[in-house]
């Protein structure tokens, strides 16, 4: 017998956190896209990693592990961006998806309107952004059709393909992942807004309407290549191995 089938669960559960923590710290060091109007900022590729670790280990684990994986990239290196405030979006956006997961749709609902009302009612903040003369559309248009694909069965549906292991496991899986990684960035909206527009008042307040409409263009290419990314890395983990929450267990 080996050495974790003779642990008792508390001592798994902070192995997971330990091992995962480390592995989320060291993707903190890989940079991805940069923070539109934090310049030298940039997001990273442990992004990948919050709907894969949400899935796998559920809320409470995940959550944990980022929150501490977070900290330990400070550690190797990683710059802090947001007055220590780093890991609150993936923490929250594994939280997020982790109540998908277990089913608990109407708090996930009730987080992603929060986020969006929040975010909306902050200063500094554009509602809608104009494309032209004649149209503007709202900045958040794809966090809006996330949170409503909430209230759809695609969701569940997306979990059963996920757990039944089928053909359909990586659509599911990207479902679930573009969903937490657009509410996981309406939560970093806001923490972007409230360290460096008002309280540090680092960013001049009229370029934010700049900052909103670029952003506005980049976030939805950004947010589905994080989620295609994170589909196609957790499709064969999950082929191997059973997500904890799974009945199946």
């Amino acid at each position: 017998m080996s050495i974790i089938e003779n642990m008792d669960i508390r001592s798994k559960q902070i192995a997971i956190i330990a091992s995962f923590a480390v592995i989320y710290a060291i993707m903190r060091i890989v940079p991805s896209f940069p923070v539109i109007g934090a310049p030298g900022a940039s997001f990273s590729m442990a992004d990948i990693l919050v709907p894969i670790y949400a899935i796998i280990f559920g809320p409470y684990i995940s959550a944990t592990t980022i929150f501490l994986g977070t900290f330990l990239g400070i550690v190797f290196g990683k710059p802090i961006i947001f007055l220590g405030w780093d890991f609150l979006p993936a923490t929250m956006g594994a939280l997020f998806i982790g109540m998908i997961i277990h089913g608990k749709k109407i708090v996930a609902i009730f987080l992603f309107v929060i986020g969006i009302v929040v975010f909306n009612l902050l200063p500094y903040t554009e509602i809608m952004i104009p494309i032209n003369e004649q149209i503007s559309l709202p900045y958040n248009w794809f966090h809006i059709i996330a949170a409503l694909a909430l209230l759809t069965p695609l969701t569940n549906m997306s979990m059963n393909w996920i757990e039944e292991n089928s053909k359909k496991a990586i659509i599911g899986l990207f479902i679930i992942s573009i969903i937490g990684t657009l509410f996981q960035h309406i939560i970093g909206g806001t923490v972007f807004v409230v360290t460096l527009g008002v309280y540090l008042q680092s960013i001049n307040p009229d370029a934010f309407p700049g900052i909103w409409k670029t952003i506005f263009y980049v976030y939805p290419i950004e947010r589905l290549a994080i989620a295609v990314i994170s589909a196609i890395v957790a499709t064969p983990i999950l082929r191997s191995i059973k997500p904890i929450w799974s009945k199946s267990v």
